[in-house]
């Protein structure tokens, strides 16, 4: 009997039956009328029963194994085991506290730690689904995770090798994931294997591939990127666009500022705009097909703001904040004074956050951010990607001290989604200093204390600081004496509190082990 049909029913014991449809299938054999009997809609129990039947015919007799293929088993370990307690913690997490699984695998990844191997299969599968998971998981996972994921093809995220005849044959997600593991590895390496396969590709699986050279993205790859704006799909035109507009020094960008050069106008301390004409086929009629080729169309507008200004936001988009510091002759912090107050000042505003974003322009961003609300709502609709997007940009220890100062400066003011500190602790999701753990928690309890009736908004908002604050903060449990009996924020206060109890010690378990 073919050794295939066994090594079936080992790959969905090893994966699990959730994630593995398997199918006996054990034609002109005695077999075969016992496994048709089984209740496939027990995946668990057929199983178990085809396994036991495969035991019971090979013990007497009636079937052998003929050279059954080796098993390589997983090397041995080199990684820690966690504790038992740790190992409760994970398991209520992977069945009801989701949004602390990041902060599980840091600290274990941080104290050298693996995940236990009942969870591995759960843990891949999640990592198969959320790519944002992927930089926490695989650092934990030991030699058996990786052994195991070579098992389901699903999971080669884990252990995809970079080949020359995967790029080639391979299914669009694998090629795509092996292109940016490459990029990882040798930027220059994976531009040329793309360009070699380019011609070859379909204009999806161009756009896909493309989106890769984002990693490591330097001007080496700007003369390939600005060929490929030339492209006959529109798709791979507008990833070629964004790519090149992350590069400051990219023909795209000055091209762009010599746009808008003649268009934002610094005169008598105050801006002037003129709006541009507009950017459709009749313009390309006229010669403005450039613009149009550089990813600027009317695909992109906003109502609020209207065709031509819609126009000029996206140039403005690409255009480095510093141009204008240098042009004007003025700081960062100079440039929000010039527009504080001009009907152009949220359209500014929103460009500037935007075009530091794609130009990693710190500098800007540590001015642009205490100004949040008034960009957050964008007329392009990406005010919270802008947000986290600039945060991220400054770094753990300047986001936390920023906002450290914008609490210290307003700690007058009630913390609702009128404060200023509101829109950035609402994005905030890294670890906060004792500092601000202390100062936010001061904030929920004065909260509290001032509004007595049920505030969902809020509420939601203060359950989701119990996932950054510094879980031993000093005074925490007292916020249970601001809440009389019966009142509207009994139960968040209780959530609140068992939240951060549970971090306290999670991470004081996985740490001290």
């Amino acid at each position: 009997m073919n050794f295939s049909l066994w090594q079936e029913v080992v790959k969905t014991a090893l994966i699990g039956t959730e994630r593995h449809t398997w199918k006996l299938n054990v034609p002109n054999h005695q077999l075969s009328e016992i496994l048709s009997c089984l209740d496939s809609s027990d995946k668990e129990g057929s199983l178990l029963s085809a396994a036991g039947a495969f035991a019971l015919y090979q013990r007497a007799g009636k079937i052998s194994f003929d050279k059954p293929p080796k098993q390589n088993k997983s090397e041995s370990e080199e990684l820690l085991d966690c504790s038992l307690v740790s190992r409760q913690h994970l398991a209520l997490i992977l069945t009801g506290n989701a949004k602390l699984l990041p902060e599980w695998l840091t600290v274990a990844a941080a104290a050298k730690r693996r995940v236990p191997s009942e969870y591995l299969p759960h843990l891949l599968t999640l990592g198969q689904k959320q790519s944002n998971l992927r930089a926490f998981i695989l650092p934990v996972l030991g030699k058996r995770g990786y052994w195991l994921a070579k098992h389901n093809s699903d999971w080669n995220y884990v252990n995809s090798e970079i080949t020359d005849k995967t790029l080639q044959i391979g299914n669009k997600e694998a090629r795509r994931l092996l292109l940016q593991r490459l990029r990882e590895q040798d930027a220059h390496i994976a531009r040329e294997q793309l360009q070699k396969a380019w011609k070859k590709e379909s204009g999806e699986e161009r756009a896909s591939l493309l989106a890769a050279l984002e990693i490591n993205l330097s001007m080496n790859d700007e003369p390939f990127l600005e060929a490929a704006l030339d492209d006959k799909r529109k798709q791979v035109r507008d990833v070629a666009a964004k790519l090149l507009s992350l590069l400051p020094k990219s023909r795209l960008c000055q091209r762009m500022i010599e746009r808008v050069r003649p268009l934002i106008i610094f005169k008598h301390n105050s801006v002037q705009v003129t709006l541009p004409s507009t950017c459709d086929a009749s313009a390309a009629l006229k010669g403005d097909r450039q613009t149009i080729r550089d990813g600027i169309d009317q695909s992109r507008y906003s109502s609020a703001l209207g065709e031509k200004a819609s126009l000029l936001l996206q140039m403005l988009c690409c255009v480095p904040p510093s141009f204008w510091c240098n042009n004007w002759g003025k700081t960062p912090q100079e440039l929000l004074q010039v527009v504080d107050g001009s009907e152009w000042e949220k359209m500014l505003l929103e460009a500037w956050a935007t075009a530091a974003l794609k130009s990693q322009d710190s500098a800007s961003a540590e001015v642009l951010l205490p100004n949040a609300s008034k960009f957050y709502h964008s007329y392009l609709g990406n005010g919270e990607e802008l947000v986290v997007g600039l945060l991220k940009l400054l770094g753990q220890d300047k986001a936390d001290a920023l906002i450290l100062q914008t609490l210290l400066e307003n700690q007058g003011k009630l913390l609702s989604v009128n404060h200023p500190a509101y829109t950035l602790l609402k994005h905030y999701h890294s670890p906060w200093s004792g500092k601000v753990s202390q100062l936010v928690l001061s904030s929920i309890r004065k909260y509290i204390e001032a509004n007595k009736q049920w505030e969902g908004v809020m509420r939601s908002l203060f359950q989701s600081f119990a996932l950054y604050m510094e879980p031993s903060t000093e005074g925490a449990a007292e916020l249970s004496a601001v809440v009389g009996e019966g009142s509207f924020w009994q139960d968040f206060v209780n959530e609140f509190l068992a939240t951060l109890l549970f971090r306290f010690e999670m991470i004081q378990e996985l740490q001290s082990e």
